[in-house]
C-alpha cells in the first residue's frame, strides 16, 4: 500500500531517475518523455554511484522539490562483490539525498524480497529473501527506510521484460530466445 505523507501543496519538482540507462529506467524515461514530463535522465555517466564524491555529485545535480526514482543497480546481484557494491550505491543516494528537499523517493525494488514459496505474495508477506539479489534490495529497502526524512514509495515488481531486457534469466524473453534457437 502507498501512503502520500507530503504536507504542504508545494508543486513538484522535476522528476530525476537514477538509473536511467538500465532496462526499467531506461522505459520510465521513454514514458515520461512521451507525457512531456520534466524530467532528467541520470545514468552511471553522467553519476557513478560507487565513485568516492558520487554523493555530492548527485546533490548538485537535485533540485528542492524534485521526486527521485531510485533505480540503479548492478542486477541481478550473483556474489558477494555485487552484494556490496548494490549496498554502497544506496549509501551514496542516501547520502545525496539526506536533506530532504526532495518532494519523494521511488524505489524499484523487487520481489525477491519474499521467499520463493511465498503465494500469494501481499502486503503482509513475510520478506525473506533465498538470494543474494533479494537480500539486496531488502537491505537497501531498509537503508532507505531508516536513513531518509523524505516521503519513500517502494516498489517490488515481479516478471519484468520486455524487448530491450539484457537479461535471459525467465519468463517470455527466455522463451522466445529458446524459440528462436529451436
Amino acid at each position: 500500500m502507498l501512503e502520500h505523507t507530503a504536507k504542504g501543496t508545494e508543486p513538484l519538482g522535476g522528476i530525476v531517475v537514477v538509473g536511467a540507462g538500465g532496462f526499467i529506467g531506461n522505459a520510465i524515461c521513454t514514458r515520461l518523455a512521451a507525457e512531456k514530463v520534466p524530467h532528467l535522465a541520470l545514468t552511471r555517466k553522467d553519476v557513478d554511484l560507487l565513485e568516492p564524491e558520487a554523493a555530492t555529485k548527485l546533490q548538485r545535480m537535485l533540485r528542492p522539490g524534485d521526486a527521485v526514482v531510485f533505480v540503479s543497480a548492478l542486477a541481478p546481484a550473483r556474489n558477494n562483490s555485487m552484494l556490496i557494491d548494490n549496498l554502497r550505491m544506496a549509501e551514496t543516494m542516501c547520502a545525496a539525498v539526506a536533506d530532504g528537499q526532495l518532494a519523494q523517493l521511488v524505489y524499484i525494488s523487487s520481489d525477491a524480497v519474499y521467499a520463493d514459496d511465498a503465494n500469494p505474495v501481499t502486503e503482509r508477506s513475510c520478506q525473506q529473501p533465498s538470494s543474494l539479489h533479494g537480500v539486496m534490495h531488502l537491505a537497501r529497502e531498509v537503508m532507505l527506510r531508516t536513513a531518509l526524512k523524505l516521503p519513500l514509495a517502494i516498489l517490488r515488481p515481479t516478471l519484468i521484460y520486455g524487448a530491450k531486457d539484457p537479461h535471459n534469466g525467465y519468463g517470455p524473453n527466455r522463451f522466445r530466445r529458446l524459440a528462436v534457437k529451436g
